[in-house]
């Protein structure tokens, strides 16, 4: 058997890629205008429920920070805030460039620990599961709670750094790993949801130049487009439920237990 040599860490041979940050949580293409608004819904309502400030001086750090749509929030309701992100955009300073599945700088780790951590549409970006979520018992305190959310059902995006679409059960499994317990778990989104952000991304081609098969591709694009508006206004909705086990994101709200 030849010798293959070291296999290299994915660090070493990606190049991460340029993103436009969201400085607010809006959608800005048709293929967000569902897991976006139902995403901000839910972390906001996370955040009043779950992020009161057990102390005076209390701390958050958002990982995978971007361009901060939350910091306002955060320190409206008494945090100090410590952005985090490997790949920052041209928006607001962040305090340290670090990738969570990596060592973490002793300069962060001495601004900890910290009562709460925010990490919002990060994890499919993360290769290394069990490093990151160590390193979330790292700098979360004895009793911090750390608000995480990760797609289910989404299109590939930021390639080549785009590696899972996670099930609440894959994120309670490397949660309890970490030292730390669900307060809460839940599916967002339902198969409506899912079926109009598929729409979003798909387009009707014809397989051939004859005549039938353009025209039904047109009148199927017409239906697509038509359909997507529907479900955007949720008229359908309103009327018929859809039911499959299908879903678009996971929203977990985790708390540290024991001294760590």
């Amino acid at each position: 058997m030849h010798d293959m040599g070291r296999r290299p860490l994915v660090a070493e041979t990606l190049s991460r890629p340029v993103v436009v940050q969201k400085t607010r949580y809006v959608p800005h293409s048709p293929p967000e205008e569902f897991i976006v608004p139902l995403l901000r819904r839910e972390l906001e309502s996370c955040i009043e429920r779950y992020a009161t400030p057990p102390r005076g001086t209390a701390k958050a750090v958002d990982v995978g920070c971007g361009a901060q749509p939350f910091r306002a929030s955060l320190e409206q309701i008494g945090y100090s805030y410590c952005g985090v992100d490997a790949n920052p955009g041209e928006g607001p300073t962040v305090d340290f460039v670090c990738a969570v599945d990596e060592s973490l700088p002793q300069e962060l780790l001495l601004r900890g620990p910290f009562d709460f951590l925010l990490c919002t549409e990060v994890l499919e970006h993360v290769a290394d599961w069990h490093a990151a979520f160590a390193n979330f018992g790292l700098l979360l305190a004895p009793g911090g709670r750390a608000l995480i959310s990760a797609p289910q059902f989404y299109q590939l995006h930021e390639e080549p750094y785009d590696f899972w679409r996670p099930t609440l059960h894959a994120i309670d499994y490397y949660a309890s790993r970490a030292g730390l317990g669900a307060l809460y778990r839940h599916a967002v989104g339902d198969a409506w949801d899912v079926l109009g952000t598929a729409l979003a991304n798909c387009q009707f081609v014809a397989c051939s130049g004859r005549l039938a098969d353009r025209a039904l591709a047109k009148v199927l694009r017409a239906a697509s487009r038509f359909a997507f508006r529907t479900l955007v206004r949720r008229k359908l909705q309103q009327h018929v439920r859809l039911e499959g086990p299908l879903y678009l994101s996971n929203v977990v709200v985790l708390e540290k237990t024991g001294r760590g």
